[in-house]
């Protein structure tokens, strides 16, 4: 029998050395060191975008309870789910009647409180927004220019301004929302 020298040969394992499972890991550290940064502002983008939106939500809503039911509706902050008793809306608030007798009025609706976020009225006639009958906002919180409504909306601790978000209600109820590059002292008519 003859034995070639290719019989002798060892056979080849498959597989990877150590060192390139090192090279792996190493890139791998990498791209994770640079994309986590960008990862927690777009969980911060998505996390104020959804406070603004539900805020506007429940403000829609009141305008269209106002309009429906012919009275006046409040959209206040609101820590119980019952009363206007918070100072900022980040507590949670609630949509309610606003009848001329106490016990006539009712929540219509509660939203839950917003976590990592810092929605703060930017004046105490910020605070409570009022619908007429007639869908405009009430006259008994006007700010200077007409805006009765001013809410910053930014995350908590802050980490990012160009991520705060303003919103500005006028007279009419049209809901207008500022980025921060787009906001100024006077945009919401202050």
């Amino acid at each position: 029998m003859k034995i070639t020298f290719k019989q002798l040969e060892l056979p080849r394992h498959k597989g990877f050395t150590l060192i390139e499972l090192m090279v792996v890991v190493s890139i791998v550290a990498i791209v994770a060191a640079i994309a986590i940064p960008s990862w927690n502002n777009l969980i911060v983008s998505n996390r104020i975008r959804a406070a603004v939106n539900d805020w506007i939500s429940s403000t829609q809503f009141a305008r269209s309870e106002a309009l429906r039911q012919n009275m006046q509706i409040t959209l206040c902050p609101s820590s119980d789910g019952i009363q206007c008793t918070a100072t900022d809306y980040e507590t949670g608030w609630i949509v309610r009647t606003d009848g001329t007798i106490a016990l006539a009025n009712r929540v219509l609706q509660d939203t839950l409180p917003k976590q990592g976020i810092k929605m703060t009225p930017e004046s105490i006639n910020s605070r409570i927004v009022n619908f007429m009958p007639n869908g405009r906002l009430g006259t008994n919180a006007m700010l200077p220019g007409g805006y009765t409504a001013h809410i910053t909306v930014r995350d908590d601790p802050p980490t990012n301004d160009s991520l705060t978000r303003h919103i500005c209600i006028p007279r009419t109820g049209r809901i207008k929302v500022y980025t921060a590059a787009q906001y100024s002292s006077t945009a919401c008519g202050g």
